[in-house]
């Protein structure tokens, strides 16, 4: 576990190094117009979007460790609450730091649906959130591989609707998945060491 935390902070670091790469920034550029702009979007398709997008909002993950703490584990539902203030702390710090500015307000013609969100754009704080949940659950119940890989996608669906909505470029995304599954690995492994 702790090697495999390593490798993700390492390319966390390398991706975040990435963001001075012309060629990057023209990459990211591409692939947010893809998702964002190309075909038809119907009206259901951006409402589906925005819906899904609130997987990743910390509120979500509240709501989780309540349902948790009441029906299934009181340990769990506090690593959940103490690991989503933490990790939005450790995200904004990173945003201040990094002060990428958000597609819509460097790009012309980025289709923003729902609400402008605040803020700077790297890494994607939803997309974090959603790896960092199914990293923690995933571990948790030492899921079926069907199961672990179920998280991961709904994780990766929402990292999808973050370009879609028009808040963030992929790299922010990709940044945003792998510090969440660091920040899971990095609470199991803390919670083993004091358990």
């Amino acid at each position: 576990g702790q090697t495999f935390l390593v490798s993700l902070l390492l390319t966390f670091s390398l991706v975040a190094v990435s963001l001075i790469w012309t060629t990057g920034e023209r990459m990211d550029v591409w692939i947010l117009r893809l998702f964002n702009m190309r075909g038809t979007r119907p009206t259901w398709l951006d409402w589906f979007m925005l819906c899904f997008t609130q997987i990743g909002n910390g509120i979500f993950a509240m709501v989780v460790a309540f349902v948790l703490f009441l029906l299934v584990n009181h340990m769990l539902a506090y690593e959940l609450v103490l690991g989503t203030l933490t990790l939005w702390l450790v995200v904004e710090v990173i945003k201040v730091l990094f002060h990428r500015q958000r597609p819509y307000i460097k790009l012309n013609n980025i289709r923003i649906v729902g609400s402008r969100a605040g803020g700077h754009s790297f890494p994607s704080g939803h997309t974090s959130q959603s790896f960092f949940l199914a990293t923690l659950l995933a571990h948790y119940y030492s899921v079926h591989l069907l199961l672990g890989i179920t998280m991961y996608s709904i994780a990766f669906l929402v990292g999808i609707t973050r370009l879609y909505v028009g808040m963030h470029y992929p790299r922010d995304v990709i940044g945003g998945a792998v510090l969440g599954t660091s920040w899971g690995l990095l609470g199991v492994i803390v919670n083993n060491f004091i358990s």
